[in-house]
């Protein structure tokens, strides 16, 4: 095995899979990528990328695992296995789908799928069992990459930090780079800057509180608001959006993390009933919540970036990057000095982003270079993310 991995650590370039599912759990995100080098060294080329839906079964599954109200330990048990055969497969899938044989793969790095994070406890449970990514696919698999923050002292979020400064650091630009996937999280850059100079935290709710009220506005018929058609037709109700931004996580001082636990089903489902009560129109809630998002992102930097950076451009990655009106009301409230343009720019998928991150954490596990960042996180020291399982190149899946 210890041949294997010092074989793996320095073979060059290398073809990695990086795996990951979202607080939306609504698939499991694969990137196939050509890295060369690690570190700051770091050259990737992306040879394919896909997204696997989960069935409604399935989701269903992992959002009631999500809830303490309807979570029970054998579910959670069953799923950690279910989860990792849908792994495999995705893994495999997106291999094939680039005419690679998953026998030529060197290496998968999962992510897997938050059940329940708990930063202040320094716990966190993502599932997706990577034995079994790691037996099915015979690819050897980093995985659970969060807890070794965790044991560090830090929140284990955000990790993508680390690989926005391999990627997009810039000697005169600071930029901002903003994902919206569940949740939303930026990763600061000022110019020309070093590793400790990172400021990263998560703004806010993302997509999530606008999927779940999707889902109340059109009767369970869309899980999401596409393009953000919906969100175009109503108005913002100012007092609403007044009321959601008094929410106490948005006054906390980084390195500071969020998730579920505090915007997910509960906390959607009790605001949009409030709303309905005092009578706002169904398609004003999804307005006002998908304006709330762009605020809390807008807010974020004017309270904690602004003050003492300029930021030349924001580049922004998931799924919500292709809500157009959440973009425009981003755009509004940053105000014309700042550029905001989609991650597409720079020849990755927006929702490639995660899935890209986790292969090349994968890479850096191996390679023995600490992974996370500690400014972003919360944690005493740099460590080595992730656990290493083993594959078995020599029996073909």
């Amino acid at each position: 095995m210890l041949n294997e991995l010092l074989r793996l650590q320095h073979k060059n370039p290398k073809k990695l899979i990086g795996l990951m599912s979202g607080t939306s759990a609504d698939g499991i995100d694969a990137c196939l990528v050509e890295i060369s080098g690690n570190g700051i060294k770091t050259k990737i080329n992306i040879l394919g990328f896909d997204t696997y839906p989960y069935d409604e079964r399935t989701r269903t599954s992992i959002l009631e695992a999500c809830n303490p109200e309807t979570c029970t330990v054998d579910k959670v048990c069953y799923l950690n296995f279910h989860l990792g055969r849908l792994f495999a497969q995705a893994a495999k899938s997106i291999a094939n789908k680039a005419h690679i044989h998953i026998n030529d793969i060197d290496l998968i790095g999962s992510h897997g799928q938050t059940i329940y994070h708990l930063p202040m406890l320094h716990a966190t449970l993502q599932i997706g069992e990577p034995s079994v990514i790691a037996q099915e696919t015979g690819v050897t698999t980093v995985a659970d990459f969060r807890p070794r923050d965790m044991a560090a002292g830090g929140q284990g979020a955000p990790l993508v930090p680390y690989v926005d400064f391999i990627l997009f650091r810039d000697k005169e630009k600071g930029r901002a780079l903003q994902n919206i996937g569940g949740i939303a999280n930026v990763t600061f850059l000022p110019p020309d800057c070093n590793i400790n100079d990172i400021l990263a935290f998560d703004t806010g709710p993302g997509n999530m509180l606008i999927d779940r009220i999707a889902e109340l506005v059109t009767d369970n018929l869309s899980h999401f608001d596409e393009d953000g058609n919906l969100a175009a037709k109503g108005k913002v109700n100012n007092n609403l959006l007044s009321s959601l931004l008094k929410h106490p996580y948005l006054s906390k001082s980084p390195p500071k993390t969020t998730g579920r636990e505090e915007f997910g089903k509960p906390f959607a489902d009790k605001f949009y009933k409030d709303a309905v009560h005092t009578g706002i129109k169904d398609i004003d809630i999804l307005t006002t919540v998908t304006a709330f998002t762009a605020k809390t992102i807008a807010d974020g930097y004017k309270q904690w970036i602004l003050p003492k950076h300029h930021i030349s451009e924001v580049i922004l990655s998931g799924g919500g990057s292709y809500n157009n009106t959440l973009v425009k009301f981003l755009v509004q409230y940053l105000g014309p000095s700042i550029k905001v343009c989609p991650i597409s720019n720079f020849g990755i998928a927006p929702n490639a982003k995660e899935a890209l991150a986790f292969a090349i954490l994968a890479n850096e596990t191996i390679s023995g270079n600490p992974n996370n960042v500690p400014s972003a996180t919360g944690a005493k020291e740099a460590v080595i993310m992730g656990k290493i399982i083993p594959g078995n190149p020599q029996q073909p899946p």
